[in-house]
């Protein structure tokens, strides 16, 4: 008996020999390097980035925030996802940012233009020109705001990341669309509590679940040179520092390292996590 082939059956078994024989996922075409559907959804994000942070402060600022029920309804309806999946950070040393700028290709994308965050909080007055856009997300910045982003190179780049350090601004490194590992690194933040949405998201949402990609760094107390000053509870911006007792404690240390080099006894040190 001669067997018949439907259009549907065939078209499934099409689909079915090209799953098995694929090399890659079929969500990197969501999450690959130089995937273009990717790059578009990054582009469709840099243009209205300015608005949706703004959006986001003005939630995030509301009376009925501070009620548990609604922080967490807020969390899984829209900062989880945001903050796993569509644009993630990792908080990193000024040693471990320097090292990364170094390793970045040379082939001339990098540009840096006024931090987003500052722009729609206007809640500061932090330096502007510190968003640093590198690899896809420099043609694409370039293109959407010429009059906003200049190219740089790594010198440049090196300098911005050291003086927003001296002057107590974190380092992160944001990815887009991460999942099992993917790369995509689109900017390098240098950040603050007062502006960056980021931030305020991780002291928000904090015992929902909220975290960044984990630091390869915590820090740590010498409780013996520590003097109880302060320092580094004011210059934490994520709220993991405390007195305690006439000492500094640390709680989920979130590896930046400030807390070492504004320290004035010398009493904190990075340790692997």
């Amino acid at each position: 008996m001669k067997r018949k082939y439907t259009p549907m059956g065939m078209f499934m078994g099409a689909a079915i020999v090209l799953w098995l024989a694929a090399p890659a996922h079929w969500g990197d075409v969501f999450i690959a390097e130089e995937s273009e559907l990717r790059q578009r959804m990054l582009k469709f994000y840099a243009r209205f980035e300015v608005q949706l942070l703004a959006f986001f402060y003005w939630l995030l600022n509301r009376d009925f925030m501070s009620r548990p029920p609604v922080r967490k309804f807020f969390y899984y309806a829209l900062a989880k996802f945001m903050a796993e999946r569509a644009i993630v950070s990792q908080v990193m040393t000024l040693g471990e940012m320097e090292d990364f700028i170094r390793k970045l290709p040379d082939d001339g994308r990098i540009a840096v233009g006024p931090c987003r965050c500052r722009l729609a909080t206007k809640a500061c007055d932090h330096p502007l020109e510190t968003d640093i856009v590198i690899l896809t997300g420099a043609p694409i910045w370039l293109e959407l705001f010429p009059r906003d982003y200049r190219p740089i190179d790594k010198e440049e780049a090196l300098r911005i990341v050291r003086e927003s350090n001296e002057k107590g601004l974190v380092q992160m490194l944001d990815r887009h669309m991460y999942f099992r590992g993917s790369a995509n690194y689109f900017v390098i933040c240098n950040c603050c509590a007062c502006s960056c949405l980021p931030i305020i998201g991780y002291r928000t949402f904090k015992e929902n679940g909220y975290h960044y990609i984990p630091s390869k760094y915590r820090s740590k107390v010498d409780l013996e040179k520590c003097r109880g000053c302060g320092t580094c509870v004011e210059i934490c911006a994520f709220g993991e520092r405390s007195l305690m007792e006439g000492k500094a404690r640390v709680a989920d240390c979130q590896g930046c390292g400030l807390c070492v080099r504004f320290c004035p006894n010398q009493a904190n040190t990075m340790r692997p996590r």
